[in-house]
């Protein structure tokens, strides 16, 4: 039973039940006593006026003129013919409350002294009336006594006594009637109450289930809204709070997307502990910079996962003693990469320790960079030092009186002469390379027309590539789009990459330059492009060298180039220049066969759609 009325239907149900009993008690109450009244009020009034007309004609006889005492005779005949109400008694008394004449129902009274409260008040000169229970027939029964005035005082009373079954019938009647409606009532509340609990219980129990659907992780609920009260905006509310919590996660889940998303991207490795010390993340830049598999990680301890790392140590002290600390080591050995590990305690409520995290930081390349800078300035004084030691001596020998040797102070002075332009030479393209760092060197960007340029190039160099015997062959494609490039600073790349080539092939060897659309372009960089090569049979670049020839002042055969005036900057500075221009530069080379460089440089955007299919045609050639 008592797990019968937890139901919110059954209460709801009761609740109607209980409501429609004590609306219809209520109402049999006040339908039953308003009843009531009116039949007594309307039985009184029949007394009343029952009395009035017996007692206007039973004046004459209680009070005849002479002054002589009442006419019993003609009072007991008045009354044995008085046309009374069916279920009426009645008699008349005299002053004395003495019995004068009685209907056949009281005839027994005559006679005799009645002293009846009701009889009193009426002797007394007011209307006595009393409602009881007939003791010999169990009926109830309304007395109704009315005084008779002649002269301004009480001559006698009507005595009047109806029975009051009939109304009593009526009544019980209705009660059983009402009885009945009650019972009806109950039954036919009990189905609609039941019919409306559910309109409410339906929807309860609907949010009930989607609640219990959202609380086991399916949050695409809803609810259909029926109508536009409560249960209706609850409904709505109940959607607005699945949107609102499916909107909520979704962005929880998100924001912890992109914070997986950033930590397995992240350079820098990340290794986190709970308060319990154990492994709960490692992103992938901790697993390859410590050399393992951050699957078999999660879980473990750091003594477990690196047991003979200080990594472990320093994570345990971060955790236990909240104690942040740092330290530089090279987890994969001497050829693995150097790193700065970073462990710092976390903390929860209350300033609790909650666990440790560790950050590695992978500087290999600032300690590259960082030795580059030191070779740099090395080179650079190297670069500086040789010049200026040349002319100190040969300034100072002038002074020592080899001024006054014409032939011999004028090959000192030319002497001077090369080595101030050396270092002129080596300043300039020291600040080339400045302003390419700091993005401040201006660039005249036009159509510019790779036949043209390179003409321009190769007639510069003629004299040297003539004395060297080279064989020097020039093609492009007939529909060769202009590039669009800075003529002066591509003049400068292409000048340098044919000067090495020059320079770095033997007697006898050739050089070839080849120029056509390149539709692939550079890497990362959409659009077409313009191809430049410049292959020769020169001595070639070792591999081992290959990747630091865009280096600067790094140079393969140190000494020859050296001998030849070179600074080691060239090659840095086309490359730099070339991605100014928003292309690339690539070079491909075998030691005893040749080097090949390729340059790669945007389509001018009116060339862009006039390229057509490539042939070749033929530049300059010698030999």
């Amino acid at each position: 039973m008592s797990r019968l009325f937890r139901s919110l239907q059954a209460r709801l149900v009761l609740a109607y039940l209980l409501l429609v009993l004590v609306a219809m008690e209520l109402t049999g109450v006040f339908l039953l006593g308003s009843l009531e009244s009116y039949y007594l009020n309307s039985f009184r009034t029949t007394l009343s006026a029952q009395a009035q007309l017996l007692g206007g004609m039973a004046i004459a006889h209680l009070a005849p003129a002479g002054g002589v005492g009442p006419d019993r005779q003609a009072i007991a005949n008045l009354v044995a013919n008085w046309p009374a109400e069916t279920g009426i008694s009645v008699a008349i008394l005299g002053s004395d409350g003495e019995v004068l004449g009685a209907s056949r129902r009281q005839a027994a009274l005559v006679g005799q002294r009645l002293q009846t409260d009701e009889i009193s008040h009426a002797l007394g000169g007011s209307v006595g009336e009393l409602v009881a229970r007939d003791p010999e027939t169990g009926e109830r029964t309304m007395v109704r006594a009315t005084p008779l005035f002649s002269g301004g005082r009480v001559v006698g009373v009507v005595y009047l006594k109806g029975s009051l079954e009939r109304s009593d019938e009526v009544l019980r009647n209705i009660r059983r009637l009402v009885l009945v409606a009650t019972g009806i009532a109950l039954a036919v509340s009990a189905v609609l109450g039941t019919a409306l609990a559910r309109t409410i219980t339906g929807p309860v129990r609907e949010l009930t289930a989607k609640a219990t659907a959202m609380a086991q992780g399916q949050f695409d609920q809803s609810i259909p809204v029926r109508s536009g009260d409560e249960v209706g905006r609850l409904a709505e509310t109940f959607n607005f709070l699945a949107g609102r919590l499916k909107e909520t996660l979704a962005e929880i889940s998100g924001e912890r997307q992109k914070l997986e998303t950033i930590l397995a991207y992240m350079a820098d490795g990340l290794v986190a502990l709970d308060r319990e010390g154990r492994i709960i993340k490692v992103n992938p830049a901790a697993a390859r910079l410590l050399g393992a598999d951050p699957g078999t990680l999660t879980g473990l301890r750091p003594a477990e996962a690196w047991p003979d790392s200080p990594v472990a140590e320093l994570l345990e002290r971060a955790r236990t003693q909240g104690e942040s600390g740092s330290l530089e080591l090279r987890p994969q050995g001497e050829r693995g990469p150097v790193l700065v590990a970073e462990a710092t305690p976390l903390r929860g409520e209350g300033d609790a320790p909650a666990g440790a995290v560790l950050v590695l930081h992978d500087i290999t390349e600032l300690q590259r960079l960082d030795q580059m800078r030191r070779d740099f300035v090395a080179n650079v004084s190297h670069e500086l030092k040789t010049p200026l030691t040349t002319v100190k001596s040969y300034v100072e020998t002038l002074l020592d009186g080899a001024a006054e040797d014409p032939e011999l102070r004028t090959r000192f002075l030319g002497v001077v002469e090369a080595e101030t332009d050396r270092m002129v030479r080596l300043v300039r393209d020291l600040l080339q390379l400045s302003q390419l760092d700091q993005g401040t060197l201006q660039l005249d960007l036009q159509p510019v027309s790779l036949p043209e340029l390179v003409e321009g190039v190769l007639a510069r160099l003629s004299p040297a590539w003539s004395r060297r015997r080279l064989a020097v062959e020039w093609e492009w494609a007939p529909d060769l789009p202009l590039c669009l490039a800075d003529r002066d600073r591509l003049e400068q790349v292409v000048l340098n990459i044919v000067a090495n080539a020059v320079e770095f092939t033997p007697e006898g060897g050739s050089i070839r330059l080849w120029a056509g659309p390149d539709p692939g372009g550079a890497p990362g960089s959409p659009g077409s492009y313009v191809r430049l090569t410049v292959k020769d049979t020169g001595i070639g670049i070792p591999a081992e060298d290959l990747p630091r020839i865009f280096e600067r002042f790094y140079r393969v055969d140190k000494a020859r180039a050296r001998t030849l005036g070179g600074t080691g900057l060239g090659l840095a500075i086309a490359k730099q220049i070339v991605e100014a221009l928003g292309g690339d530069i690539r070079i491909a080379s075998e030691v005893g066969k040749g080097t090949e460089v390729t340059v790669l440089l945007p389509v001018a955007e009116e060339a862009a759609d006039e390229e057509g299919p490539a042939e070749t045609e033929r530049g300059a050639t010698a030999g």
